[in-house]
């Protein structure tokens, strides 16, 4: 008799346990889940954006080359490219010239009374590039 229930204590505990891993399995999966779909509609939601927008995002590299670092010319260029497809006027004009004038305060050939002049624009244009995207509810990044 002792050891029936002894039995008994020992199955109750065994499915117990298994209870709970089941639980915690179901719980994972869910979350995974869940996970997943967050990230695929991130996704999916930037994948319609204007690219303008998008330019805002990348323009990062506008900024730190304005603050003196060197950007790669494709990397200025791209970024331009982006904001000159983009459907909103304000991004396009400002964000147009904001990479060209990183374009020009870049070049070796940029020298004499000019470089100071287009250093002085660049300092003005960034500016309003960032006003531009702030406006589309995008933050740029130094």
């Amino acid at each position: 008799m002792i050891d029936s229930q002894a039995d008994t204590g020992s199955s109750a505990g065994s499915r117990l346990q298994r209870r709970w891993i089941g639980l915690a399995a179901v719980f994972l999966v869910l979350l995974v889940l869940v996970g997943g779909a967050a990230v695929y509609w991130e996704l999916n939601g930037r994948g319609n954006e204007d690219p303008g927008v998008t330019g805002c995002r990348s323009a990062g590299v506008l900024v730190r080359a304005e603050q003196g670092q060197v950007a790669s010319a494709d990397e200025v260029q791209r970024v331009g490219e982006l904001f000159e497809r983009s459907a909103h006027d304000d991004l396009k004009s400002a964000g147009v010239f904001a990479a060209g004038m990183v374009q020009r305060v870049q070049d070796p050939r940029n020298i004499g009374p000019g470089a100071e002049l287009r250093r002085a624009e660049l300092g003005r244009a960034i500016p309003r590039m960032i006003a531009a995207c702030e406006n589309h509810q995008v933050t740029v990044r130094a």
